[in-house]
């Protein structure tokens, strides 16, 4: 799908439809305290001297309360907390006065993103071990050939390589019977609030995942409590989980290593540190933090944050793609255009939708242009919390805290879950092929997806189809059988392929169309692709 450039308002989400079915990873859309605020050469030197907590000189609310520096970001970057939680457009509206300073470059207000997962029934957990009946038959999103992804004949070309790397910015991880601890890497807890990390300290090198838990009313008036989702640990099970043992269920890749980097805590967590999570996770320096040694060829990034995509989301997203990395996004739930939500309405990112076990679009599930592929995100019944049709993971039987004796399975259902399956399938690409250019995999993973089954879905809405692992197995091994012969031109912060099939060769007339059409795909940011096959 062509990935359009759309300047929209901000807005809370909609409220999900009144479909009689949930997606267990809907989640609320909080406000905000923070302020992402890029100052000229001249204003850093300004405030060198500031420390953590400290008042901020010179730059003031636009009522001329004061800010806080809650940490310097990225260079030139601060983040700077508000004398109060405010709404997104609130927090938009004082960014926007806070430009007009002279010493400042740019403004955005530090949206909470969210796991892409709330559980259905948050106090309702299966027995330790579901029915075997459930065990072996339950993964239908990886064989069942109407709404399953094909990986049966998949593994029969590719099951992974020790080599392959998939990083996860998540909640964290918790160890379970089922997920091999030699496969999890040692990751970063990006967290900088303490509140919001929920391990007594900000941020460090321990990813684990120690619950994000609430009380009513602890993020919002009115918002209920829930227990511990253990989000992290559901989504890493769809892409690493131990496969031909005796426990529990099979990952897609059987080889690679998960990295796990904690930016989700309690009600959230902040576009600031999803930046600086990314750059790291593909490789690249933060401030403060240990360079990582294990850089990621495959980001899964299973949340959302309301509005339009912002400029420090972008400018990480093209940063970290830069270095050859995939990213994967999650469509979201809150059954609406995915033009509202970030990172999925990002350039320069494989935004997956959800869809059910007949191949249907999910009810829940965000839609519209911006939609690359969809992938199966299951779907539970009101009625029925272990309902047939969600998808089976690993997950942790605590409520608050971790079991340490938890280890267990259930159903669940959301489009952070079809992310999953896409970025797994991705990492299983590289390890067949891994020349691969990130590009050619996102291109790759598009082209080869089968036609939607019925007219729920179509490619204006839930992307080019829904993916096809056997497919994309195939093409990572023969690119060219799949994306023809390109040439590419890159420029700005984007880049653009002309692609033509092996059949069209290089004629000097269809050259200089190609050149022609080039310019115009360049200017305008776009991708130009040869039809689906």
């Amino acid at each position: 799908m062509l990935k359009r450039i759309i300047v929209l308002g901000l807005s809370l989400c909609a409220a999900a439809s009144g479909f009689p079915v949930q997606a267990t990873d809907q989640g609320a859309r909080l406000d905000t305290r923070q302020i992402i605020l890029r100052l000229k050469d001249d204003g850093v030197r300004h405030i060198q001297a500031v420390r953590s907590s400290e008042v901020v000189p010179g730059i003031t609310m636009p009522d001329g309360r004061p800010l806080t520096l809650v940490r310097q970001f990225d260079g030139n970057g601060l983040v700077l907390r508000l004398p109060e939680a405010v709404s997104l457009q609130e927090a938009q509206a004082i960014a926007a006065r806070l430009v007009a300073d002279s010493s400042v470059i740019s403004a955005q207000a530090d949206k909470r993103m969210y796991p892409t997962l709330v559980p259905t029934d948050p106090g309702y957990l299966p027995g330790n071990v579901l029915p075997p009946d459930n065990i072996l038959s339950g993964q239908w999103n990886l064989f069942e050939d109407t709404g399953g992804i094909r990986m049966q004949t998949a593994w029969d070309r590719e099951t992974g390589s020790p080599a392959g790397v998939i990083a996860q910015l998540d909640t964290g991880i918790v160890q379970h019977r089922d997920l091999d601890p030699d496969r999890i890497l040692d990751g970063y807890d990006f967290i900088t609030d303490i509140t919001t990390a929920n391990d007594g300290d900000a941020r460090d090198p321990d990813p684990t995942d120690p619950g994000d838990a609430t009380v009513a009313d602890e993020c919002e008036p009115g918002m209920p409590g829930t227990n511990s989702s253990w989000h992290g640990l559901s989504v890493a099970s769809i892409m690493v989980t131990e496969s031909n043992n005796i426990f529990d269920i099979t990952g897609i890749d059987f080889a690679a290593s998960l990295l796990p980097v904690r930016v989700l805590g309690k009600c959230g967590g902040s576009v600031s540190d999803v930046a600086d999570a990314l750059r790291w996770a593909a490789g690249l320096s933060v401030t403060g933090v240990p360079d990582n040694p294990t850089p990621a060829r495959v980001i899964n990034m299973s949340l959302s944050g309301a509005g339009s995509c912002t400029q420090e989301e972008q400018n990480a997203i093209n940063a970290a793609v830069g270095t050859g990395a995939v990213i994967i996004v999650s469509a979201g739930n809150e059954d609406v255009d995915v033009a509202t939500q970030s990172p999925a309405n990002c350039q320069n990112v494989v935004t997956v939708g959800a869809t059910l076990r007949d191949g249907s679009r999910a009810p829940y599930t965000n839609s519209g242009e911006e939609v690359d592929l969809s992938a199966p995100g299951g779907l539970i019944s009101n009625s029925d919390p272990n309902d047939p049709d969600g998808l089976l993971i690993l997950t942790n039987s605590g409520t608050i805290s971790a079991d340490p004796l938890g280890s267990t399975t259930r159903r669940i259902a959301g489009s952070s879950f079809s992310t999953a399956q896409a970025s797994a399938v991705a990492s299983l690409m590289l390890a067949v092929n891994s020349s691969l250019s990130s590009g050619q995999v996102r291109d790759i993973l598009r082209q080869t997806t089968r036609a939607f089954p019925d007219a729920s879905c179509n490619t204006n809405i839930c992307g080019s189809g829904i993916l096809d692992a056997d497919a994309a197995l195939t093409g990572a091994a023969d690119p060219t059988s799949v994306l023809g012969s390109s040439v590419n031109v890159s420029g700005g912060g984007g880049s653009c392929s002309i692609v033509a099939t092996a059949a069209s060769g290089f004629d000097p007339l269809f050259l200089l169309l190609m050149i022609l059409v080039a310019r115009r795909c360049w200017q305008r940011k776009m991708h130009v692709f040869p039809p689906a096959r």
